[in-house]
């Protein structure tokens, strides 16, 4: 069995058809018996839209996805009738699930013959922020990250605080809480193995940022490793290292893998705006490998400019 997993489709109007139009000939080519998404789909209020469209190109197979934190974009008004970001799950993504026949994993497993996928979005807990960022004399503090900018050292900010929900929760009990609905899940499955699907990063090493140059000062986009992963996701999952056949991130928008992770083998799966990539997971011989880039699509080895 093959299992194709993509993320970070940023499915907008301008760069739809072409990211769909990539995803489609790899499903003619490889002919997956199951694809994956790891997160950032579409904003919320194209949730049906979105997954009717991939449901269009995959049309006989088991389809299921995790949710990113685009997923739960909305503007101006529309963001004050939300309170929680389950609630934008319940009258958004699981409406749009079960008329497209996805499913979602953040709610619930997939059984496969031989595995179960579990999955979740994994909202960020700061742990992959660099320790005692500064710049000069401005020490990068609590209150910076909470609010998801420092105007004192760049105009750039992290934009989930503009057009997410709910943004007066505090990250960390909102990532708390999916770590743990996250386990619920994974020790309902039964004896055989799963694998793990989340949208931000679990480990360090599925990051594919390269470490900061020692003794030169940090560059404005450093600031944002705050938002890159959660790191209590990979704490619980290395509890459960013995029922993990495999984890599939994304999110940094840099590919990075497959690396062994005590044994398991991890990915991110490294997709960017307009320009998707993909891995296939072979469940019989437990291994990943990549999806040779598009054709369009191989100008990505840039300089990592990080997620939106």
């Amino acid at each position: 069995m093959k299992i194709l997993l993509t993320a970070d489709l940023h499915l907008l109007r301008a760069t739809r058809e072409h990211t769909l139009g990539i995803l489609a000939s790899w499903v003619r080519q490889l002919e997956p018996e199951v694809m994956v998404v790891a997160g950032d789909v579409a904003s919320a209020p194209q949730a049906a839209e979105a997954l009717l469209a991939l449901r269009r190109i995959f049309a006989h197979g088991w389809l299921a996805i995790c949710l990113g934190n685009h997923d739960f974009w909305m503007h101006d008004e529309a963001r004050l009738g939300y309170a929680s970001l389950d609630q934008v799950v319940e009258g958004h993504w699981l409406p749009a699930a079960r008329r497209a026949d996805v499913v979602l994993l953040d709610g619930g497993n997939l059984e496969l013959p031989d595995l179960y996928l579990v999955g979740g979005y994994g909202h960020y807990d700061f742990g992959f922020a660099v320790p005692d960022l500064a710049y000069g004399e401005r020490k990068i503090s609590e209150t910076d990250y909470l609010r998801g900018s420092c105007p004192e050292v760049s105009a750039m900010r992290w934009r989930d605080f503009q057009l997410m929900p709910a943004v007066q929760a505090d990250p960390r009990e909102v990532s708390a809480a999916q770590v743990t609905a996250f386990e619920r899940r994974l020790v309902q499955t039964r004896a055989k193995a799963v694998l793990a699907v989340t949208h931000t990063v679990p480990f360090q090493e599925l990051l594919g940022v390269p470490p900061l140059p020692a003794g030169t000062p940090p560059p404005a986009r450093a600031f944002f490793r705050a938002y890159l992963g959660n790191r209590g996701m990979g704490v619980m999952l290395r509890r459960h290292l013995h029922r993990l056949c495999g984890v599939v991130c994304g999110h940094t928008h840099r590919p990075a893998g497959p690396v062994n992770i005590n044994g398991v083998p991890g990915v991110n799966v490294g997709s960017d705006y307009g320009a998707p990539r993909a891995v296939v997971y072979e469940v019989e011989e437990r291994r990943f490998w990549r999806v040779p880039d598009h054709p369009t699509c191989r100008d990505l080895d840039r300089c990592w400019q990080g997620p939106e």
